[in-house]
């Protein structure tokens, strides 16, 4: 039997991964599909739907205490690692931490998969972690005691934003030379990101390759400057920078309805700033949605252009599924954002340390532009999505490549 064994974050359970749906309904070439949430304690609530063929299996409870980290310590990959810290001059009690932690959830993983008891000797799998991280290391660790016991495995990881770039973990990834020795395959969601592993990690850079994520396909919106909408869609977390479009638009001097949807720690603070918006200037918060429901909101909502400024991304899904139903994007040009957003062809790029006043003059360009400029912009942002994140192209094509090595 041939099974693709998927290790999420929390997926099918809870708000996270919707994106993962769209991919699963596209995955072909295997008798089964296990779909392992690795976090513990996600399991309440109902659960999302999942393709005929494919399957919930949750992670059994794990024992906690210092046994953990006792058998994280014995591991000699774990001292090795340590060592190379040290070796670097990047050792520091955070960074030691930082890796203790990561490979005890490794070993969790690692744990509850064998309890689970999935395989039998002579059948064929591929651990695919969807996430680059401790998951990744728990499938590593379970690949290998797999092959002991004769099975035919294949262990690969898709790689995004903070699982990449070492910035977004505070100049410190845990066991990327482990991972990447023991991964078949990594595939970055963007050729920036495939670009950054392979310069860190040039023996390793033939298993690299990149593989763009893609989202459904739901028609064309309903773009239009009348009103001048503005959207934004993500957590709103300190990455997202959702602050500075709202310290913005306390200087904007054009009437502009902008609305965000998600939710997040700096709600609040987000908030608080569109309190000292200027007359004709209104924020709407709406809250988390479902991905139904947002793409339900592009396809009835007239949206004028769609915003994100994250100062670190892999390649936004958010924007993939704005460019779908035709709405123009105005983004930093970060990571694999560039990749997605062409200057002036399908909306327009600011630089990583953007002022207020440049955000606010790319804004008032695609309000002031002539008719014909705009649309043309709308029809640009449907072609790249009709070309690089169409769902069942992307997914066809990767399902092909993983199911057949």
């Amino acid at each position: 039997m041939k099974t693709l064994l998927l290790l999420t974050t929390s997926f099918p359970y809870g708000e996270g991964e919707e994106f993962v749906s769209a991919e699963l309904e596209r995955a072909s070439g295997f008798d089964r599909i296990v779909v392992c949430p690795c976090r513990p304690g996600v399991f309440s609530g109902p659960a999302k739907a999942l393709p005929a063929g494919a399957e919930a299996v949750p992670l059994p409870a794990a024992r906690r205490g210092r046994a953990a980290y006792l058998r994280v310590l014995a591991r000699p990959c774990v001292p090795a690692e340590l060592f190379r810290l040290l070796r670097s001059g990047r050792f520091s009690v955070g960074r030691a931490h930082e890796l203790l932690f990561f490979m005890k959830n490794a070993d969790r993983i690692f744990r509850g998969l064998k309890q689970l008891r999935l395989f039998r000797r002579g059948d064929e799998a591929v651990v695919y972690s969807y996430w680059f991280y401790d998951a990744a290391a728990g499938g590593a660790l379970f690949s290998a005691f797999l092959r002991r016991r004769r099975v035919r495995v294949r262990q690969i990881s898709r790689a995004h934003g903070f699982d990449v770039y070492p910035e977004r973990k505070n100049g410190y990834l845990p066991m990327r030379e482990f991972l990447l020795r023991r991964e078949d395959g990594v595939y970055p969601c963007s050729e920036d990101g495939a670009r950054a592993l392979r310069s860190a990690f040039p023996r390793y850079a033939g298993k690299v390759r990149a593989a763009y994520l893609g989202t459904r396909d739901g028609g064309l919106g309903r773009a239009s400057r009348e009103p001048f909408h503005v959207v934004t869609c993500s957590y709103m977390v300190p990455v997202k920078r959702l602050s500075l479009i709202a310290q913005a638009l306390r200087q904007a001097e054009f009437p502009v309805v902008w609305t965000h949807l998600g939710s997040g720690p700096e709600e609040a603070k987000v908030r608080a700033l569109a309190g000292g918006f200027p007359p004709g200037v209104r924020a709407e918060f709406a809250g988390q949605r479902r991905n139904g429901e947002i793409l339900e909101y592009y396809r009835e909502t007239p949206v004028s252009v769609f915003l994100n400024v994250s100062s670190s991304e892999g390649i936004s899904v958010s924007i993939m599924e704005a460019c779908s139903f035709g709405i123009p994007v105005i983004a930093t040009a970060v990571g694999g954002t560039p990749e997605i957003v062409s200057d002036g062809s399908n909306g327009f790029l600011l630089p990583a340390d953007f002022t207020p006043r440049m955000l606010l003059d790319a804004l008032d360009r695609v309000r002031k532009m002539d008719e014909a400029g705009y649309r043309s912009l709308c029809e640009n942002a449907r072609a790249v999505w009709a070309e690089k994140f169409d769902a069942a192209k992307n997914y066809e094509k990767f399902y092909g490549e993983i199911s057949r090595q």
